[in-house]
């Protein structure tokens, strides 16, 4: 039968006055774990309102027995029909990343910039496309058209080249993988690369509030909203 998965899941606004990020985490009837964090745009009333609706849409989507592919279908119609009408909702959007473990293997589908990190053997690997303009600047930076610095201060460095909006998608990366014996999972929003890659997978084996802590204690000015979700075997 395989391993079984357990999960644990926090947040905190950062230096927000408002918070921005949804998630959800649930077992399923099949004895998969389904977890989604999305992080929503579009001002405190459109932000909040796009990753709950992304969220609770792609939740009942699966388990429905839909497929990843057919949840995330489901969180860009909600979002969409959701502002429909609601001038405060227009341009509303949200990323979103969902991941499905079972025994050995992870599905995951995703849009957007919101991270998706496998730690095994104390390594963190990012298993999901960043769909911002940062990977682009980075290969400007390995071109050598800029400078370390100026690519880490980017004025567009975060900007989204897609999110789900309720608009045809462009853009979704989708895989799987199988899954060592000491892997562990980390869904997040962005808000957690106010920390390097190798603080990240430090706390991997610590509950989600100690990397949210660390995050926090980073003290970098208007930290963005942090959630983490963290999936690992039972032991």
């Amino acid at each position: 039968m395989g391993s079984r998965w357990r999960g644990e899941g926090g947040q905190h606004r950062g230096g927000r006055p408002y918070q921005e990020d949804s998630w959800a985490l649930r077992q399923l009837a099949d004895g998969s774990l389904l977890a989604i964090v999305a992080d929503g745009m579009g001002g405190h009333a459109g932000g909040a309102t796009a990753s709950k609706l992304a969220v609770e849409a792609a939740v009942k989507a699966v388990e429905r027995g839909g497929s990843l592919t057919d949840a995330l279908q489901a969180a860009n119609v909600a979002v969409g029909e959701g502002g429909k009408g609601k001038p405060e909702l227009e341009g509303m959007g949200t990323t979103v990343v969902v991941a499905l473990v079972k025994a050995d293997d992870v599905q995951w589908i995703s849009v957007g910039d919101s991270p998706f990190y496998l730690v095994s053997e104390g390594s963190p690997v990012r298993l999901n496309a960043d769909h911002s303009m940062a990977p682009q600047i980075d290969a400007l930076h390995a071109r050598g058209l800029l400078t370390a610095e100026e690519a880490a201060a980017h004025p567009g460095r975060h900007t989204l080249r897609e999110a789900v909006m309720g608009q045809p998608l462009s853009l979704i990366d989708q895989g799987s993988r199988q899954l060592g014996p000491d892997a562990r999972l980390l869904l997040c929003s962005d808000g957690v690369h106010s920390v390097p890659d190798d603080a990240i997978a430090a706390h991997a084996s610590q509950p989600v509030q100690e990397l949210i802590a660390t995050v926090l204690a980073a003290g970098v000015a208007h930290q963005d909203n942090v959630t983490v979700i963290k999936l690992e075997r039972e032991p």
